[in-house]
């Protein structure tokens, strides 16, 4: 065979494939979560915060769950029919909803150390009944507040997210691509979960938080966890003591 005459030219380099670009699942545009079952919750953490606030004589008792449950009618008739962008009103209303239920918790949380360290008309089961089913509703009151802020809300986020997310989750990451479906987002069990961990661990643990929104909010759920588990333990230590 021949061989090739030498034109004195390098061969020419054969062109590099160009990777694909992958549009990562929080930028993907998916149907909106319904906000039903997010209503149905915020009625139980209201009936939950009445009994709590109940208990610890917190008065005049109906007064914030009252408002609560204005502004939580007032929420609903702005999101029927469900709405892709909701208004400014509709946000401040969601937001307002949530704003409430945490200011009922802190007045909870006074009412208890009070009655840890002062005296309760309570008796010590009774207060530690109290103080459990407190934490519990906090649990319920922050996964609300995350599931409101993260990306501007789940409008947003099924939108793509307006502009960052402030929670990231793990099947958000690159290096965790098919592991979940491409155009996976978070639903208000994620947020719930995040919340329960926060409350437990009084850290991230699952999702992390990335805006500065984010970080201060788990800061005040993970303060407001631990001063109430350390009520919870004093109250134990006293009744173990008789």
């Amino acid at each position: 065979m021949a061989d090739r005459p030498d034109t004195g030219q390098a061969p020419a380099a054969e062109p590099v494939p160009q990777r694909a670009k992958v549009v990562p699942s929080w930028q993907r545009s998916t149907e909106p979560e319904s906000r039903w079952p997010v209503f149905g919750a915020i009625v139980i953490v209201i009936a939950g915060q009445t009994w709590v606030a109940n208990s610890l004589a917190l008065r005049p008792v109906w007064l914030l769950p009252v408002v609560a449950g204005v502004l939580l009618l007032a929420s609903v008739a702005v999101y029927i029919p469900s709405r892709t962008e909701p208004s400014r009103t509709a946000r401040l209303l969601s937001l307002s909803v949530v704003g409430v239920l945490i200011i009922a918790n802190v007045l909870s949380l006074a009412l208890l150390v009070r009655g840890v360290f002062l005296g309760s008309t309570l008796s010590p089961t009774g207060l530690l009944l109290a103080g459990a089913a407190l934490w519990i509703v906090n649990v319920a009151v922050f996964a609300l507040l995350h599931w409101e802020l993260d990306g501007g809300g789940p409008e947003a986020r099924a939108d793509g997210y307006e502009d960052y997310p402030d929670l990231v989750f793990p099947q958000q990451q690159q290096d965790q691509q098919g592991l979940a479906a491409a155009d996976w987002k978070p639903s208000f069990s994620d947020y719930l979960f995040v919340s329960l961990t926060c409350g437990t661990a009084f850290s991230p643990t699952d999702a992390m938080p990335y805006s500065k929104q984010a970080k201060l909010v788990m800061g005040v759920e993970a303060t407001l966890s631990f001063a109430i588990a350390a009520m919870l333990l004093a109250r134990a230590i006293n009744i173990a003591h008789g």
